[in-house]
């Protein structure tokens, strides 16, 4: 039982990881896009949107 445990904390923290670097990513797209489009710019604003869904996930995989 607490090899699963650690397994699944394992591969909760590996998934976490890797959402922390598309959100990296994601921040940093927003950020050029927005300073080059503006911030309210189609783009600009889908990137935000899509940064959000990325947060909402690591929220939801670290509350579990």
């Amino acid at each position: 039982m607490a090899i699963l445990l650690i397994n699944n904390a394992i591969n909760r923290s590996n998934l976490s990881n890797l959402l922390l670097s598309e959100i990296e990513k994601a921040r940093e797209l927003m950020i050029a896009t927005g300073l080059r489009d503006g911030l309210t710019s189609p783009a600009t604003l889908s990137i935000s949107q899509n940064l959000d869904i990325l947060l909402n996930d690591l929220s939801s995989k670290l509350i579990k």
